[in-house]
């Protein structure tokens, strides 16, 4: 089996499986980009090495340790520690490469698909102009997620569904997101809205409006996602 293993990882480190060993890189890192971390592990769980935690692993040795097989589902981020996943506020933003998705001919069917969009997602992103860039849009906005609120991080992907609005605008339940794509990147950017609830003032709290708040932070998300685009722009 480590042999087989160490046959998918290397198709994505782009070295040699004999030169592959247990002190080998194989994190997120090392492949460059989130996607090709979530397209090995989908790899891997077609021939039955599924892993719940594999954003936690760091080197080959570490997958051999923690190879499995007994049929749970991929799990796409690293599990909550050290406090995290209380609900915080905060803000997430990733940037990803579009050819870096798999080019399939049927999108649900493809375990990294599958493993990482709902099918509402899918259908959505089908009927778009460029199926892979609404999908790349997709990804980056739930790794931007898991990065503004860490209570996201023990979900898998085909788990969160980020819908849309009559006016095509991306929504998902307590954040604010925007995406954007751009020279054959996307990008996005998750505000995590506080929820206070069950917190009572003495104060007549309705008075204490938290729309012009709002307002700021699409302002800040619209002077990020302008920085992104010029980073993307002088890229090519």
């Amino acid at each position: 089996m480590e042999e087989k293993i160490k046959e998918i990882v290397s198709t994505y480190l782009r070295i040699p499986a004999d030169q592959i060993a247990a002190a080998t890189p194989i994190g997120r890192t090392a492949l460059g980009n989130s996607i090709l971390l979530h397209r090995m592990y989908a790899r891997l769980g077609e021939e039955g090495i599924v892993v719940s935690d594999y954003a936690e692993i760091k080197v080959f040795g570490d997958l051999v340790q923690k190879q499995g097989g007994n049929g749970e589902p991929l799990v796409s981020v690293t599990q909550t520690r050290n406090g995290e996943g209380s609900g915080a506020s905060g803000v997430g933003i990733d940037i990803e490469e579009v050819d870096a998705l798999p080019r399939v001919t049927d999108l649900r069917k493809e375990s990294f698909y599958t493993q990482n969009f709902t099918p509402g997602e899918i259908a959505y992103c089908i009927l778009q102009t460029d199926p892979y860039s609404s999908l790349t849009g997709l990804f980056a906005a739930k790794e931007a997620i898991v990065k503004a609120d860490g209570q996201y991080r023990n979900r898998s992907f085909n788990t969160m569904e980020i819908g849309h609005s009559a006016e095509g605008r991306p929504e998902f339940p307590g954040m604010e997101i925007s995406i954007s794509h751009a020279g054959g990147m996307a990008v996005a950017v998750a505000v995590a809205v506080r929820r206070d609830a069950g917190v009572q003032s003495v104060q007549p709290a309705p008075r204490v409006e938290t729309k012009p708040a709002s307002r700021a932070w699409i302002s800040w998300i619209a002077l990020v996602l302008g920085a992104a685009a010029l980073v993307i722009a002088l890229k090519h």
